[in-house]
């Protein structure tokens, strides 16, 4: 997960002050961010651990980190969460989710 996390904030730095972003503006938004998304796996994770699993949560919470770090522009990643959304393959998220 760190190594996502490390790819984010980097891409955000970039993305945000191109957004607009000022320069005393952007810690307080990546942090906050970056927060956010170790928050939304973690919360992923514990979902996917759960024996009876809906995929209408699981979709919601991909939903949402999808929405994180495409507004923190990394897009590559969110894409993927995107194909992640309407895999009928828990399995492939759990693998997805591991290789972070």
């Amino acid at each position: 997960m760190q190594k996502l996390l490390a790819e984010t904030k980097e891409k955000a730095y970039i993305f945000l002050r191109e957004f607009g972003f000022e320069e005393d503006e952007l810690d307080p938004v990546v942090s906050k961010g970056l927060r956010d998304i170790e928050e939304t796996l973690e919360y992923l994770k514990d979902l996917l651990n759960h024996d009876s699993v809906l995929q209408k949560d699981i979709n919601t919470v991909l939903h949402g980190l999808k929405g994180l770090l495409f507004h923190l522009g990394n897009h590559t990643v969110a894409n993927k969460v995107e194909k992640l959304r309407y895999s009928e393959n828990i399995n492939e998220i759990r693998i997805w989710i591991d290789s972070l």
